[in-house]
């Protein structure tokens, strides 16, 4: 059904922009030149060395639409495109809308001229900022998400800018041209609560922020310390209490490295789902560490991570996961090989997967 709907929005706008424009074959063409089509796959070979199970598989895929109306006015569209893993329909690519908004920048001049708004399905602060350092998606979900804490995307409103102008184009090759605050970024917003496929359960919105500080731009642009913090109630329709997240963060990026440093506490999550008998949100908390060495003179990369994440429940719930590789870059794209090892409520599972990473 999900994608039935999604495919079929795609539809109509075109079909609406071409009927609309019969009428003047150039008014087609300089549609077509307004929209920004880009795209990114995973495409995987997996083989669990605990059960000796393997397949080739569609870790994810997206495609996404964008035209600037004005100066002022943008518009977004992504599809999430991921194998159906549950159900009747195990085995069905699924489509779903992972972004839909209008961003506006109201502000031309003054310290606010670097922010923006995000308006619709938009991006959640803390997740977007730490998926812009750690350049691995492709192997897998963030800590923050991966733990179950919060999701990426979801339906709100949110105001976004950087802090003290931008850095130097060169100094942006090294420190990244995400978010390239001089001094940091920040962002913060409403929102449902239930991430971008679940509908609102209650009628609780949550709140999220982030703010990044860059201390020594002038001498280490790379440098950033972040905190991110969230306050509402998890995504059920039963009297679930506060969900709350405070999180720490230290990361460091350059041409030749890249290195992050995360401490999490809180309770609840954005579903309700860690919870104690009596329905009270469960104190959780954790840790992950991650680093990429780019090898000099060639266009490998070592990489790894450990992610280690308790939820404090009538019985203790741990996740704990670590894993390490090896990575070639070429043009826009990567393949990597890495080994994992993960451990769900005691359980040991021993993975090694080869990942092409498309972008288009």
């Amino acid at each position: 059904m999900k994608a039935k709907v999604s495919t079929l929005i795609v539809i109509v706008i075109f079909l609406g922009n071409i009927l609309n424009a019969q009428s003047d074959s150039s008014r087609v063409e300089k549609i077509v030149k307004k929209i920004d089509i880009s795209g990114t796959w995973y495409l995987a070979y997996n083989k669990n060395i605990t059960d000796s199970t393997n397949q080739f598989l569609l870790k994810r895929g997206y495609i996404t639409f964008k035209s600037k109306l004005n100066s002022k006015l943008s518009i977004r569209y992504t599809q999430d495109i991921t194998l159906d893993n549950e159900g009747s329909d195990a085995g069905n690519i699924e489509i779903r809308m992972k972004y839909l908004y209008m961003k506006l920048k109201p502000f031309q001049k003054g310290f606010l001229k670097n922010s923006f708004m995000e308006f619709g399905l938009v991006h959640r602060p803390f997740v977007d900022f730490e998926q812009k350092i750690n350049t691995y998606r492709s192997q897998g979900k963030m800590f923050i998400e991966k733990s179950g804490i919060v999701n990426t995307s979801d339906f709100g409103f949110s105001f976004n800018g950087l802090i003290g102008g931008k850095l130097s184009s060169e100094t942006q090759k090294k420190a990244g041209k995400h978010y390239p605050g001089k001094y940091g970024s920040y962002s913060v917003g409403i929102y449902n609560g239930g991430g971008y496929h679940a509908i609102e359960k209650n009628n609780n919105k949550t709140i999220e922020g982030r703010l990044s500080i860059r201390p020594l731009p002038e001498y280490i642009s790379g440098l950033q310390f972040s905190y991110g913090g969230i306050f509402g109630k998890g995504n059920r329709d039963e009297d679930v209490k506060d969900f709350v997240m405070s999180l720490f963060a230290a990361t460091y990026k350059s041409k030749r490295c890249v290195l992050s440093g995360q401490y999490y506490i809180g309770q609840g999550d954005y579903k309700g789902k860690y919870r104690d008998v009596k329905n009270n949100a469960a104190k959780n908390e954790g840790y992950s560490v991650f680093g990429e060495l780019k090898i000099p003179k060639t266009s490998l990369a070592l990489f790894g991570r450990y992610d280690n994440f308790v939820s404090y429940q009538e019985l203790n719930f741990k996740k704990t996961y670590y894993f390490g590789g090896v990575t070639y870059r070429f043009l826009k794209n990567k393949v990597f090989a890495y080994y994992g090892n993960e451990l769900i409520a005691g359980k040991k599972e021993e993975v090694f997967e080869v990942v092409l990473e498309v972008v288009f």
